[in-house]
């Protein structure tokens, strides 16, 4: 009887193990794999190329797919890592929270923004424009997603927290009322003696947390002040 794996293989089964060795190859190149998943692709390539000429092709063939599979699922995990939690209700709570640190310092510009800035979007000096003076910070990690907020004032002594959350926008809906403004959208939402305003900026989640003393529209004024406007699509 006749080793199946001693049969020479057919065109179309050298064309698919070359094909699974450069997958191969391109997963062990691509730096955003796992280390572990990289080492046992280069595990799985040095014993290949240990075996005889039939066997090491053939053998490839069948390991190409898992191969696929392995670094398909490591980049859904990865990419998985930027859109994870926190909730939306955990950003808020954190936007109302006391601040921790001092507020940052004047920057400049025009207009003028604060020594703080999550990715692009950096964080505005509001005293001149809207008389909301920055009077402290906090810095949170959230299920591993780093919060960024600064906490401002008004004359009147209401104060609101501005937080940018790091990372990929949060894919929850975020409660409230529809506003757009210059093309981008902002959820309004009152309840617990709070209004919140959400939105997505530059690719970052953003929410406004403050006393229903203060009217939604001067958030939402201040949420648009410092977006640009969208892009018709």
């Amino acid at each position: 009887m006749t080793d199946e794996s001693d049969r020479p293989m057919t065109e179309e089964e050298l064309a698919l193990a070359r094909r699974g060795e450069e997958r191969i190859a391109a997963a062990v190149a691509d730096v955003q794999a796992p280390q572990s998943l990289r080492e046992s692709i280069e595990r799985t390539r040095a014993n290949a190329q240990r075996a005889p000429f039939w066997h090491r092709y053939r053998w490839v063939a069948a390991a190409a797919a898992g191969v696929a599979a392995a670094a398909v699922i490591a980049a859904v995990a990865i990419d998985r890592t930027d859109t994870a939690p926190p909730s939306l209700q955990e950003v808020y709570a954190t936007a109302a929270a006391a601040p921790a640190q001092p507020a940052p310092a004047r920057a400049g510009g025009d207009p003028p923004v604060l020594d703080a800035r999550v990715g692009a979007i950096e964080f505005p000096d509001w005293r001149t424009a809207f008389a909301w003076e920055a009077v402290g910070s906090r810095e949170t990690e959230l299920d591993d997603r780093q919060v960024t907020t600064v906490v401002y004032r008004n004359p009147d002594g209401a104060r609101l927290g501005y937080a940018i959350v790091g990372g990929a926008p949060i894919a929850e809906t975020p409660p409230g009322a529809t506003i757009r403004r210059a093309g981008n959208t902002y959820r309004v939402d009152e309840g617990g003696g709070r209004t919140t305003v959400s939105w997505t900026q530059q690719g970052h989640t953003c929410v406004i947390v403050a006393p229903t003393s203060v009217p939604r529209q001067t958030l939402v004024e201040l949420a648009a002040s410092r977006n640009p406007p969208a892009r018709p699509s």
